[in-house]
């Protein structure tokens, strides 16, 4: 019988050097693939997305924050939980802005529309914090980061029915008018008189109510002896 040669492993090493070859040829084409933006479809990366939990982490509320949110939504139930942290918040800030008592513009807030955005007095008066629209017009000139939104000859009066505006306003207006009066009484009749008719009643001795002030800081030692609640 005749005997067949044998194999050998010529054909096995060729072929295991052409593949170790491309194996380099990728590894070293590879950045440049990614770089350029051009992959073939089997070479393309998938972007993990994290987790719906690491996107959405809050940071902590600070007690005065927690207080400031709860009476919002004790008398304004009826809104959504969102746009109550975004209104004390800005209460939160605008006061320290301007070192105020965050509870004495919850007050005002109280005494003036109950806390309804759209109120509009018999006078004309709007929003949250009932600033009139003449004085708002005035007001957003030197509030700087209003000023940057809102040009003076394009407010309008229907600026002031946005409660985040009239508390930006109305906190700056308080500030002002106790720098100007230095007294909290007084600055509190002007906010409610307007500071002119104040200043004419003062010098000509004319008599003047502290009913309006009475009636804020009656409401602000009711909402000072509030407990937070602790979420």
């Amino acid at each position: 019988m005749e005997k067949r040669p044998k194999k050998t492993h010529t054909h096995t090493l060729r072929w295991a050097t052409s593949c170790l070859r491309l194996a380099l040829l990728v590894i070293l084409l590879l950045p440049g693939l990614v770089a350029t933006g051009y992959m073939p479809r089997h070479y393309q990366i998938i972007e993990l997305t994290p987790p719906a939990e690491a996107q959405t982490i809050e940071r902590p509320r600070s007690r005065e924050l927690v207080k400031i949110f709860s009476i919002i939504e004790a008398n304004r139930p009826d809104i959504m939980e969102r746009k109550a942290w975004e209104l004390a918040e800005v209460i939160l800030t605008e006061s320290s802005k301007y070192k105020l008592d965050p509870i004495l513009i919850l007050a005002v807030i109280d005494v003036e529309s109950k806390f309804q955005f759209g109120a509009i007095s018999p006078a004309g008066a709007r929003g949250i914090m009932q600033i009139m629209p003449a004085t708002g017009k005035f007001l957003v000139k030197s509030v700087r980061e209003l000023a940057k939104e809102i040009k003076a000859d394009q407010f309008t009066p229907e600026h002031l029915d946005n409660p985040v505006v009239n508390i930006k306003l109305g906190t700056y207006y308080l500030h002002d008018l106790r720098k100007s009066f230095r007294n909290l009484n007084e600055a509190l009749t002007a906010y409610n008189v307007g500071p002119t008719e104040l200043r004419i009643r003062m010098e000509n001795q004319i008599e003047y109510t502290d009913e309006y002030a009475n009636a804020v800081l009656a409401a602000h030692q009711r909402f000072k002896k509030i407990r937070p609640p602790t979420f």
